[in-house]
């Protein structure tokens, strides 16, 4: 017997609704899955952002540690926007935020006066559409310029300070990097970048000149002046008051000679030193430099010069474009004519010659001159003369009558004011 048709059609509908019921149980199911993965995905996603945004602060923290270091070996003086000035007010950004103390080298980094609290002088740099940009004040804080962050571009950011050791010749630099230019990469911004990384090393300084030269004027080999009236002078006791020394003759009828006071002129001569007479030439560059000279010539500061004639104007310009940090190298022969003046008491200049230095009439120089020779030939009046010290690999020479001044103070500034700056290995650290 067959079931009425209506229970039939119940039998059915019956059916059906388990059948939705089903579908809908594993949609749900399914939904739940994918949500899962969802948060997943999304978990994935700010972990990935999270470390991007970490990197990038750490890498222009580094690039913070490798800008200013790039800043401290160039002597150019710079503007309030760390960029090449001509305005001989400006400073380098070595003087402007690094003073070595007169007494032990040591060096201190700048400070300035925030009402009664002293602040230790910063710079920053943030890169920009154009860039990077960057602000290097002499006082206050840094305000570099607030990058949009809506352009779709990345805006990393770095703030550079340095910190005193006990060490002469050695500074901490520290460099705080940031994803964008918040937080302690923009000193007074209220907001928080998303990532910051700092990063600090030791920076040593190798210095231009390692050993200061004990005598006015030092030749490897003979000095010949004849009846020139030379005058070599050493007053500083601590040198031990030596005007001349010499590898081989002395030779000089109206030399004027004047030593350290209770000293003999006449004995202040030091003439035929046998080990300064053997030493190669080479030999006797590292003995006062460090280096060899092809060594000394990649300091980054260094100003070379390669003049086939009479140079006292190119000299001249180069060691003007120079706030500090003078270093010249000349190569091959030159000549340097006077009326001129080079270097000053305050800012001394090391010039190195790898041929015959001839100097001729009123030459001024304020610094450490080395030459593979040397020739002083006429001069006139007293403005013909060297504070500092003279050195020859070979022979001085020469009619003319200048005054050689030993200097001390002058020489201890180039020992530690000149050089490049350097890592101190295993001093890196990022905590």
């Amino acid at each position: 017997m067959q079931p009425p048709a209506f229970s039939r059609q119940v039998a059915q509908r019956q059916r059906g609704v388990a059948a939705l019921a089903v579908t809908l149980l594993l949609f749900f199911a399914m939904c739940l899955v994918a949500a899962y993965a969802s948060r997943g995905l999304i978990f994935e996603q700010r972990a990935s952002t999270n470390q991007y945004r970490s990197a990038q602060a750490f890498e222009a923290a580094e690039a913070g540690i490798e800008w200013a270091m790039a800043q401290l070996n160039q002597p150019q003086r710079i503007d309030g926007q760390c960029l090449p000035s001509a305005d001989p007010a400006d400073t380098s950004f070595r003087e402007r935020y690094l003073h070595a103390r007169p007494d032990s080298g040591q060096l201190d980094p700048t400070h300035w006066m925030s009402g009664t609290t002293p602040v230790t002088l910063q710079s920053a740099c943030v890169h920009t559409a154009a860039g990077w940009s960057c602000e290097c004040p002499s006082n206050g804080w840094p305000s570099i310029a607030l990058a949009a962050s809506d352009d779709g571009r990345p805006h990393p950011a770095f703030a550079v300070q340095f910190s005193a050791e006990a060490q002469p010749g050695v500074v901490r630099i520290i460099s705080t990097g940031c994803s964008s230019a918040d937080g302690p990469c923009r000193p007074g911004s209220s907001r928080r970048p998303d990532a910051s990384a700092r990063v600090e090393v030791l920076l040593g300084l190798l210095p231009g000149l390692r050993v200061v030269p004990t005598a006015a004027l030092t030749a490897k080999g003979s000095v010949d002046v004849g009846t020139a009236a030379l005058g070599v002078h050493n007053a500083d006791v601590a040198s031990g008051g030596i005007t001349v020394r010499t590898g081989g003759n002395l030779i000089g009828s109206a030399l004027r000679l004047s030593t350290a006071p209770g000293g003999a002129a006449g004995a202040s001569a030091s003439t035929h030193d046998t080990a300064l007479a053997a030493i190669d030439s080479d030999h006797l560059f590292a003995a006062h430099f460090g280096v060899e000279p092809a060594s000394w010539n990649t300091h980054a500061a260094v100003q070379t010069i390669d003049c086939r004639n009479e140079c006292s104007a190119q000299v001249s310009t180069a060691i003007q474009g120079m706030a500090a940090n003078r270093m010249v190298s000349i190569r091959g022969d030159a000549r340097l004519a006077g009326p001129v003046t080079l270097g000053s008491a305050a800012q001394p200049v090391l010039l190195v010659v790898d041929g015959t230095l001839t100097l001729s009439g009123d030459v001024t120089l304020y610094g450490l001159v080395y030459a593979s020779d040397i020739r002083w030939e006429y001069t006139s009046g007293p403005h013909a003369q060297l504070h500092g010290a003279l050195v020859s690999a070979s022979t001085y020479r020469g009619d003319g009558a200048p005054d050689l001044h030993y200097d001390a103070a002058v020489l201890r500034a180039l020992q530690r004011h000149t050089g490049s700056f350097a890592r101190v290995p295993g001093s890196w650290r990022d905590f």
